[in-house]
């Protein structure tokens, strides 16, 4: 089966991608930028909120990345010859380049902490492209498991999925962490790592792919609904969490499981109605994994010259933020791919001017995301 164009899906992935640099750009401005400490306690509050709601793009690019495997093997027996091997160049490379990257701050302590920080980095994804760790365990789970999966029943897969994945969040967001060593990690933030955390995502996905005009049957059938849902489940989110039911500060929370996939309906019937996609929304898309890797960068060197030139810019710092990251990592990726290696540190780009309307089953961003505390807000 060759490629076939599905636009919504380019749409929903460059959505999902300016969401997560939109959500660090808040977080980092509003933890970082002096300035922004002292607004109003109600614009604070609304910036949290808008935060809390953005959320599902991390697990969004789980989704995506179900999708394009069920879609692209619906028909398919056996996987394409180098099915792990093109991921690990175009993937997990870049992954591991950034896991360098993003540690070179500690150069500046010691040889032994940086050397810690890079292991810590590639190994347990102490820094905020986690999210590749996530999707190569699915990559794995997939290569062991699509005849089984492709022979079972949908409903009962996506059940047990979620009850799995429901049981596995309310574990860690509602119990403290037991008396062993590195609990307190182990509930702060690895409990991310392991894929029954997103387990439901990808079934669902999955599914949805080898099924998608079916899916897309459903969506317009029931268009009141899916238009409605992510205001309902919105507004749920924010209830909880405002209201400390649910005090989480990241996607790791359970109620993103419903908020996740009410947006990602919304999104794909609202792509579906466009008569295209805007040339904006395509470069994104092409340029996703990219700008995943690299954003927190770009925002980190920011927020040092906003405190070094005392530039304060008030509530527009952070459009500042999202938009300079944004585009910096855009043209960051366009030059670096114009070297032969360039494709193994910020992921593989046709640079040449063309526009990308099709879902790519090797191209995906994985999603991301910095610092411990930083990694709180994917």
């Amino acid at each position: 089966m060759g490629k076939k164009h599905i636009n919504e899906i380019s749409f929903l992935r460059s959505i999902a991608c300016l969401s997560i640099v939109l959500l660090h750009s808040i977080a980092w401005g509003m933890e970082y930028v002096g300035f922004l400490l002292n607004l109003p306690e109600l614009s604070k509050t609304i910036l949290d909120s808008i935060n809390v709601l953005l959320y599902y793009g991390t697990p969004t690019f789980i989704f995506i990345t179900a999708f394009i495997l069920g879609y692209s093997y619906k028909d398919k027996m056996t996987l394409s010859k180098g099915f792990l091997s093109k991921r690990l160049q175009f993937i997990l490379i870049p992954y591991i380049c950034m896991a360098f990257l993003y540690a070179s701050p500690y150069a500046l302590l010691s040889f032994e902490q940086f050397s810690l920080k890079v292991l810590l980095n590639i190994f347990i994804g102490d820094f905020h492209a986690y999210f590749v760790l996530i999707i190569f365990q699915f990559y794995l789970l997939f290569v062991f498991l699509k005849k089984w999966l492709d022979q079972t029943h949908p409903s009962k897969v996506i059940l047990y999925s979620f009850l799995i994945n429901s049981a596995y969040l309310v574990i860690f967001n509602f119990t403290k962490p037991v008396d062993i060593v590195f609990s307190d990690y182990v509930w702060e933030r690895f409990y991310w790592i392991p894929f029954p955390g997103w387990i439901f995502y990808f079934s669902i996905a999955y599914y949805i792919g080898r099924n998608y005009e079916s899916f897309i049957q459903s969506i317009y059938k029931y268009k009141v609904i899916v238009l409605i849902a992510p205001f309902v489940t919105g507004l749920a989110l924010l209830y909880f969490y405002h209201s400390g039911m649910i005090t989480i500060h990241s996607s790791k929370r359970i109620d993103i499981l419903f908020h996740t996939l009410s947006v990602i309906a919304f999104v794909i019937y609202f792509a579906r109605k466009m008569k295209s996609i805007p040339s904006l929304f395509l470069v994104i898309n092409k340029y996703s994994y990219g700008i995943y890797l690299l954003h927190t960068s770009y925002i980190s060197i920011l927020i040092v010259l906003f405190t070094l030139l005392s530039l304060n810019m008030g509530i527009f710092t952070i459009i500042v933020l999202f938009v300079v990251s944004t585009a910096c990592s855009i043209m960051t990726i366009y030059y670096v791919n114009h070297m032969r290696i360039g494709k193994y540190i910020v992921g593989k780009v046709d640079v040449k001017p063309k526009q990308i309307h099709q879902v790519d089953s090797n191209t995906v961003l994985a999603n991301n995301q910095h610092s411990t505390y930083n990694d709180k807000h994917i």
